[in-house]
């Protein structure tokens, strides 16, 4: 709770003239995100689209871009766009929010009494008991809240403000050339597979995962290994990958599994305007001329050390430290990756929480 408490306070110092609705549509947002407000994507759309073509400027003060609600959730201002996004791709990220289900009534009842805890206001404890009695439904701003500060804004996951200079980056770009092709890399537990991820569901594009290409047993030299940016089999992505990202045929390649030591057929990678290659390695000398856009991201150690931890276990955990981040860290320093790339971020942000 005490996230949602410097959450509160600075909902209060932005917008003076709240009402307890105001609040309690904060509190209601931060447990539940949008998901009540998407029924179909077309008419969630024209809606959106409607709604920006009757934006008028905004009574008082100035929207940022994203404001963060709390709970890994963020209000997207549409007035703040001025054109770096597609209306599309907002009305992308707002419905991939509501599609994950989040929030519970005992959760948002936690919020509630907090409210009535910190506010210390009879009036505004009357409120919660009738919206209590009302069986706590969706609200809307108060005529006042509206009056002074005209909302029009989307609430969309955190992770989209954070990777918000990737995607209007790809957008800038797909506006001047296509197909456009942009690598991620960065360092393991960085979110490299899902900012991917994140692309492909908005774009519906294909990706292509470098871990697909790790180096058989009989590759796996001294040599081999003190050479930087030798862990992975580059000389067999640029052969079966690189040089048909362009192309206009649809193409498949060997994946590696180092599991039984198999190469099995990957997805097919479709031609289209976007194709993203995402993994440790993708940077590399050998094909790095191919990309159009290349980010970088990074995650402080201890970060770094506890996302692996819990996403693979401690005895992998070993492994990381002791055999392949030191091979990717040669990698970075010996070619200069990481200041090499367009877009650098930092994964470790409060939005994600």
């Amino acid at each position: 709770m005490d996230r949602f408490s410097a959450v509160l306070e600075l909902h209060r110092q932005r917008y003076p003239q709240h009402m307890p609705v105001d609040l309690v549509k904060l509190a209601y947002q931060n447990e539940f995100g949008p998901g009540h407000f998407v029924r179909d994507e077309q008419a969630s759309l024209t809606r959106l689209t409607e709604e920006y073509r009757q934006l008028k400027p905004r009574p008082e003060g100035r929207d940022e871009l994203f404001e963060d609600i709390g709970g890994g959730l963020v209000r997207l201002h549409l007035r703040a766009l001025e054109g770096t996004l597609a209306l599309s791709t907002v009305n992308r990220f707002f419905v991939l929010t509501a599609k994950e289900p989040r929030g519970s009534v005992e959760g948002l009842e936690g919020k509630l009494s907090l409210l009535q805890e910190l506010l210390c206001d009879s009036s505004f404890d009357a409120f919660v008991e009738e919206y209590r009695a009302a069986g706590r439904p969706v609200v809307s701003h108060s005529e006042r809240f509206r009056r002074h500060y005209a909302p029009a804004y989307r609430v969309v996951k955190g992770e989209f403000a954070l990777f918000y200079p990737v995607f209007r980056e790809i957008e800038r770009l797909l506006s001047r050339k296509q197909p456009l092709v942009v690598a991620i890399d960065g360092r393991s537990g960085s979110g490299k597979s899902s900012l991917a991820r994140l692309l492909q569901e908005v774009y519906g594009c294909s990706t292509v995962s470098m871990d697909h290409f790790f180096l058989r047993p009989e590759q796996r030299t001294a040599a081999r290994l003190n050479e930087p940016g030798g862990n992975v089999d580059y000389e067999r992505f640029a052969e079966e990958v690189a040089t048909k990202l362009k192309g206009s045929e649809p193409f498949r390649y060997p994946v590696y599994n180092c599991q039984d030591g198999s190469l099995k057929p990957s997805p097919v990678i479709e031609p289209g305007p976007l194709t993203v290659v995402e993994g440790c390695y993708s940077h590399h000398p050998a094909f790095a001329a191919l990309f159009d856009l290349k980010v970088f991201l990074t995650v402080p150690l201890q970060v770094q050390r506890e996302r692996i931890l819990r996403r693979s276990g401690p005895a992998l955990l070993r492994r990381f430290e002791e055999e392949w981040i030191p091979l990717e860290e040669l990698y970075f320093s010996r070619f200069g990756i990481e200041e090499q790339s367009q877009i650098r971020i930092c994964t470790h942000s409060p939005c994600r929480r």
